[in-house]
């Protein structure tokens, strides 16, 4: 068996590459931005999709909608695609929700193929906390947010990886959609609490406009898709998050904990010195 790693830079492709490697499971690592020993491919393309599937028999896919008609035809032989989807699409936004509408695309194409599939419908990424918290709890400011009161059961990127590692070892679920998260429904101000007990100092919080939150969107997300994510973030507020008890029925292992999160990453949210 030999599995393709696509999207290999991301948070549960490098978790998923380091559990294949401790198995022992050959693998081959791709990205549109490879680093050395990696594959070229750009899955918006189709570019790199010969080498980068010739020999394998079990591919974690990114979603990609523009490149997903190329794939399809390149990997008629694999034996078992796991597609990293997105809960976005079981929201009941998803007609018009951008986040939603792209990964769905991609699930349909996927499950109408005849290829075997499983799909993979994380909730919040416990990751989000680095990426939209990250820089400001370094600076030892305040966290601000548009919805603190939102709720999310975040899960850790190595529960989805344990998800994926074993239906690509064992297979099973084909032509299932399957919605992962972590095990707690905690709010905005919840989560910063943990990381704040974590890191041993308290973190404020304080709320801002939408628009505020609008104006602040980092550069590498697109206006639409910061609209979808202020939407749902809104629609969370006051009512629990859906907890999944998926990763601990398809692995064995209950998923883990936010604060367990926090504990493995909080380094990152510590100041460099120097």
């Amino acid at each position: 068996m030999t599995v393709l790693v696509t999207g290999a830079r991301g948070h549960i492709a490098r978790s998923l590459i380091t559990r294949l490697t401790s198995a022992g499971t050959p693998f081959r690592a791709a990205s549109s931005r490879p680093e050395p020993g990696e594959f070229r491919l750009d899955l918006s393309t189709g570019e790199g999709l010969g080498p980068a599937l010739d020999g394998v028999d079990r591919v974690l896919l990114y979603t990609q909608p523009d490149g997903i008609d190329a794939f399809l035809d390149a990997a008629r032989d694999v034996k078992h695609i796991v597609q990293v989807s997105s809960s976005a699409v079981d929201q009941p936004d998803a007609a018009t929700n951008s986040i939603a509408l792209r990964h769905k695309v991609v699930e349909d194409k996927l499950l109408a193929s005849g290829l075997p599939v499983t799909v993979l419908r994380p909730g919040a990424f416990a990751t989000n906390a680095l990426q939209w918290w990250g820089e400001t709890i370094r600076r030892g400011s305040t966290v601000e947010d548009a919805n603190p009161e939102a709720r999310f059961a975040p899960i850790h990127q190595d529960d989805i990886a344990a998800v994926a590692q074993t239906l690509l070892d064992g297979g099973g679920h084909l032509g299932e959609a399957l919605t992962l998260t972590g095990p707690e429904s905690l709010t905005v101000r919840q989560q910063v609490a943990i990381l704040g007990e974590v890191l041993g100092r308290e973190i404020p919080v304080a709320r801002i406009s939408r628009q505020e939150a609008l104006a602040r969107r980092p550069d590498y997300i697109p206006v639409e898709v910061m609209e979808s994510l202020l939407d749902t973030f809104a629609a969370s507020v006051g009512r629990p998050a859906l907890v999944s008890d998926a990763v601990r029925a398809i692995t064995g292992v209950p998923a883990r904990t936010f604060r367990q999160w926090a504990e493995d990453h909080r380094t990152e949210f510590v100041a460099r010195q120097g």
